[in-house]
C-alpha cells in the first residue's frame, strides 16, 4: 500500500468531505480515505499509482476537483470579487423593491429590471449552488450548497413566474410578490461568509505555512573550485555548502569548517541559539548567526528534518478524532433532514397560513434552507485540530492529530524511561575532587590527555570537562590499557594510574574512601603511586524534570519510572524527583509487559521514552511520547515527538490537549445550539406568539456568522502555549 495526498477544492461543508470519503472507498484498490474539510485536503491509502486516476475521476464526478495551494488563494481573491459584483446588483434590487427606485417606473417594468439584475447573480455568480442542486436532483447527494441552491432557485423561479405569467399566477392564487432581492443578498452574504471562512481557515494553517516558508530557495555550493549560488533542487548529497552570516541553512548536513551560533527556534521552539562547530549537525531552515559556516550536505529534499516535520504535521491535520467522526455523522444526515423540514414548513404555511399565504410559505421555506447549513458543525473540530497541531509544531511538539489530543485528556498515569528522558542522556562530570595539594587543573589536564587515547565511553566526558575549562591537552609518553579496569600512562614526568578501585589495588595503591551520596561511575586517580582524587561521571537529571513531575502530581496523574539501571540508581532518581513508583533492572522488551500490567489496574497510560529502544513500550502504551534529539527523532512511531528532548513540554502538551478539547466542545455546542434554536424561528414559529418572521436575507447573515464564530473560537488555541 502507498499513501496519496492531495488538495481538493469545491467542498462547502463536512457533508462534502463525508461524501468523497464514502464514494472513493468503494473504488477497488482504495483501502482507506480521509478527507478534511477545514484543510481542503485528502489522504488515500491505495494499492497502485493507477488508482490515483480513478480517485480523481470520482472526485470530479462528485462535483469537486484536485487543486494546488496557489489555486486556493486565487479562488479566495475571485470570491471577494464576485461578492462585490453580487452585492452591488443586490443593492440595485433592494432599491427597486423597497427603496427610492420603487415607483420610478411601472410595476411591470420594475419586475423586469429586477429579473435582469438577479439573473447573473442566480445563474453565474451563484452557479456552484445551482449545480449542487442539480447534482442533488440527479444523484440524491446533498451538501450545504444544495440548501442554498434549492432556496435561491425556489425564490428566483417563483419570482420569475410572478414577473412573466402575472395573469396565470393570479388565477392560481399565488401572492403577487417577487423575491429577487432575497436571491441577491442570500448569495452575496453566503459568498462573504465563505470569504471570511476561507481567510480564517487559512489563518488556522499559518503555523504549517510558516514551516513551509522556512526552506531556502537557493544554496551557495562549491562547484569547480568556486562557491556558486544554485537552485536548492540542484544540491546533491556530498556537496560542500557555505552559509553566510544571517543566512538560512538550505539542507541538512554536518559542519566542516567554522563555528557559529545557529537559531533553531523554528524547529525546536528553543529561543537560545545553539553553537555549531566542526562535526556537529545542522538542519535546513535554521538561521546562521554571525560567522560563516561550511558544511557537507547529508540530507536533501524530502529527506530533511524540516520536510519530515511538515509531512508529519500535514498528516496529523488529516487524522480525525472520534469527536469529529461524531460531528461528521451528524452533518451527513443533517442536510436530508433539513430538506424534509423545509418542505414541511412550506406545506404547513400553505395549509394553515392566514394571510399572504404563498409569500410567507416561500419566504420561510427559503429561510429554513439557508439558516440550517451544517457548515459550522463541520468546521467545529478540524479547525481546532489544525490550529493546535500547527501551533505545537512551532513550539517543538509534533502531535499526530486530533485523536492524540483526545487521548491525552484521558491519561491518568505516565511512565518514564530514565536515560535521555528524565536525564540528559550523555555522560557528564558530576564531581571532581582531589585529596592532594597539587594543582588540580594540571592533574585534570594530564588525566584528560591520557583519556584522549582511551576508547572507554566515559573518556569523552572527562575530555570535554577539561576543554570547557580552557585546558590544552598534551601527548602522553607512555600509554597502556588494563582491560576492564583502566589505564596506566606516563605524562609530564609523572606516572598515572586511572580507573576503577581494582586497578589501583593491583598497583598496591591505597584508596582513601570518603562518604559520597552522588550516584555515578567513579574514576580513581593515582599519581606516582599515590592516590590523589577521583572523578564521578554520571547522567545529570534535566533541570526541568522535578517541576514537571510536581505538576503531574498536582493534576492527579500517577508517575512511574521504568529503567534498565539498578535499584540504587533508580531509587536515587525517584527520590530526587518525587516519582510515585519505580521498576528497575528492566530490559527494553520487558517494558511493554510492565506497561500492560499498569493498564490492567485501570490506568490510561502514557509512555515517555527516547523513541528508539523504548519502541515496544511506546507501542503498547495508550499514548506514546518520544523525546527527540536531532535527526534521531522517531517521528513515525510515536503519537507525540518532543523536539530537542525538552521534558517540560510534556506539561505544555497536556495543557494544549485539554484546552483544545474544551474549545472543540464549545464549537460543537455553538453550532448545534445555533441550528436547534434558529431553524424553528426561520420556520416562523414566533408568529404563533405574535412575533416576527425571519427574512431569508437575515438567515443568510446568521448562517455566515455561525461559521465565522466557530473558526474564530478555534483561533484562541494559539494562546494556550
Amino acid at each position: 500500500m502507498m499513501l496519496f495526498n492531495v488538495k481538493i477544492s469545491g467542498m462547502s461543508c463536512a457533508s462534502c468531505a463525508s461524501s468523497i470519503e464514502s464514494e472513493t472507498q468503494k473504488i477497488l484498490g482504495v483501502s482507506s480515505a480521509s478527507v478534511n474539510f477545514a484543510t481542503e485536503s485528502a489522504k488515500f491509502e491505495i494499492s497502485s499509482n493507477e488508482v490515483q486516476t480513478l480517485i480523481e475521476n470520482k472526485v470530479k464526478e462528485l462535483g469537486y476537483s484536485f487543486t494546488l495551494e496557489m489555486e486556493t488563494e486565487k479562488k479566495e481573491r475571485d470570491g471577494i470579487t464576485l461578492f462585490w459584483i453580487s452585492f452591488t446588483l443586490s443593492i440595485l434590487l433592494f432599491m427597486l423593491e423597497m427603496g427610492p427606485l420603487k415607483k420610478v417606473v411601472s410595476l411591470k417594468t420594475n419586475y423586469y429590471l429586477q429579473f435582469l439584475f438577479a439573473l447573473p447573480i442566480w445563474l453565474w455568480i451563484g452557479a456552484k449552488f445551482q449545480i449542487s442542486f442539480l447534482n442533488f436532483l440527479r444523484s440524491g447527494r446533498s451538501n450545504m450548497n444544495t440548501l442554498i441552491g434549492l432556496g435561491t432557485s425556489a425564490a428566483f423561479l417563483y419570482s420569475t413566474l410572478i414577473t412573466f405569467l402575472t395573469e396565470q399566477t393570479i388565477s392560481w392564487g399565488l401572492t403577487q410578490k417577487v423575491y429577487f432581492e432575497a436571491v441577491g443578498f442570500i448569495i452575496s452574504f453566503v459568498l462573504l461568509g465563505n470569504y471570511f471562512e476561507e481567510k480564517a481557515k487559512r489563518k488556522s494553517k499559518d503555523a504549517l505555512n510558516s514551516l513551509l516558508k522556512l526552506s531556502s530557495k537557493s544554496a551557495l555550493v562549491l562547484r569547480d573550485g568556486d562557491f556558486r549560488d544554485i537552485d536548492i533542487n540542484e544540491v546533491v548529497v556530498g556537496d560542500t555548502v557555505r552559509v553566510l552570516p544571517g543566512g538560512k541553512f538550505p539542507v541538512d548536513g554536518e559542519v566542516l569548517k567554522g563555528s557559529s551560533a545557529v537559531d533553531e527556534s523554528m524547529l525546536s521552539g528553543e529561543s537560545l541559539p545553539v553553537v555549531k562547530k566542526a562535526g556537529e549537525k545542522v538542519f535546513g531552515g535554521t538561521i546562521n548567526g554571525d560567522s560563516a559556516i561550511e558544511f557537507i550536505a547529508k540530507k536533501i529534499g524530502s529527506d530533511t528534518f524540516l520536510s519530515h516535520i511538515v509531512e508529519f504535521v500535514e498528516n496529523a491535520q488529516n487524522n480525525k478524532p472520534e469527536i469529529q467522526r461524531y460531528a461528521d455523522r451528524i452533518s451527513s444526515i443533517f442536510t436530508p433532514i433539513v430538506l424534509v423540514f423545509s418542505i414541511l414548513t412550506l406545506v404547513l404555511w400553505l395549509f394553515f397560513g392566514v394571510s399572504n399565504i404563498w409569500g410567507n410559505a416561500i419566504s420561510n421555506f427559503i429561510a429554513v434552507l439557508v439558516i440550517a447549513c451544517p457548515c459550522a458543525l463541520g468546521l467545529a473540530t478540524p479547525t481546532a485540530v489544525v490550529v493546535a497541531t500547527g501551533r505545537a509544531s512551532l513550539k517543538g511538539q509534533l502531535i499526530g492529530g486530533g485523536e492524540v489530543l483526545e487521548k491525552a485528556c484521558n491519561i491518568n498515569a505516565i511512565v518514564f524511561d530514565k536515560t535521555g528522558t528524565l536525564t540528559e542522556g550523555r555522560p557528564q562530570i558530576l564531581d571532581y575532587s582531589l585529596v592532594t595539594t597539587d594543582d588540580n587543573l594540571e592533574i585534570l589536564r594530564d588525566v584528560a590527555s591520557i583519556e584522549k587515547l582511551s576508547e572507554h565511553p566515559l573518556a569523552k566526558a572527562v575530555i570535554n570537562f577539561a576543554l570547557d575549562k580552557g585546558l590544552k591537552l598534551i601527548e602522553p609518553d607512555f600509554f597502556e590499557i588494563h582491560k576492564g579496569m583502566g589505564i596506566e600512562a606516563d605524562i609530564s614526568s609523572s606516572t598515572y594510574v586511572i580507573g576503577n578501585k581494582k586497578l589501583l589495588e593491583k598497583f598496591e595503591i591505597n584508596v582513601v574512601e570518603e562518604e559520597n551520596t552522588i550516584i555515578g561511575s567513579y574514576i580513581y586517580i593515582a599519581k606516582n603511586k599515590e592516590y590523589v582524587g577521583k572523578i564521578i561521571v554520571g547522567d545529570k537529571i534535566k533541570s526541568s524534570a522535578k517541576e514537571m513531575i510536581r505538576n503531574l502530581r498536582d493534576r492527579g496523574i500517577e508517575t512511574w519510572l521504568i529503567t534498565g539501571d539498578n535499584e540504587v540508581v533508580g531509587n536515587a532518581v525517584r527520590d530526587e524527583l518525587g516519582i510515585d513508583h519505580i521498576i528497575a533492572n528492566a530490559l527494553p522488551l520487558e517494558k511493554a509487559g510492565m506497561i500492560e500490567k499498569i493498564q490492567e489496574k485501570k490506568f490510561k497510560v502514557a509512555m515517555v521514552g527516547d523513541g528508539i529502544n523504548d519502541a515496544p513500550a511506546l507501542a503498547k502504551a495508550d499514548l506514546s511520547i518520544a523525546m527527540g534529539t536531532g535527526t534521531d527523532i522517531a517521528i513515525s512511531t510515536s503519537d507525540v515527538t518532543i523536539v530537542k528532548g525538552d521534558i517540560e513540554k510534556v506539561i505544555s502538551f497536556l495543557d494544549l490537549s485539554e484546552g483544545t478539547m474544551k474549545i472543540i466542545k464549545q464549537n460543537l455546542f455553538l453550532s448545534l445550539i445555533y441550528n436547534t434554536l434558529l431553524i424553528p424561528i426561520a420556520a416562523g414559529v414566533l408568529v404563533i406568539f405574535d412575533g416576527p418572521m425571519m427574512p431569508p436575507i437575515l438567515a443568510s447573515v446568521a448562517m455566515g456568522l455561525s461559521s465565522i464564530s466557530v473558526v474564530s473560537n478555534s483561533l484562541r488555541i494559539r494562546n494556550l502555549i
